[in-house]
């Protein structure tokens, strides 16, 4: 699944990022703005650390970059 591609995904999804950081979707997104014209529209989506250093914080990343639990 392209999540980038994805506006918005509900709360509470779970993934591991590359770094092993087990982490959860809050349910809110952001469009990245990529200076062109032609470029279809990307989103990065907010996760919280649930397992890991760091837990509690939260960062967007992009979730085409993590393993679904």
């Amino acid at each position: 699944m392209k999540y980038a591609e994805i506006e918005n995904v509900d709360p509470g999804l779970r993934f591991k990022t590359l770094s092993g950081l087990v982490v959860e979707t809050s349910g809110s997104s952001l469009e990245v703005d990529v200076n062109r014209d032609d470029a279809e529209k990307i989103y990065t989506h907010e996760v919280v650390i649930v397992e890991g250093p760091g837990q509690g914080k939260k960062f967007m990343h992009n979730l085409d970059y993590a393993e679904k639990l």
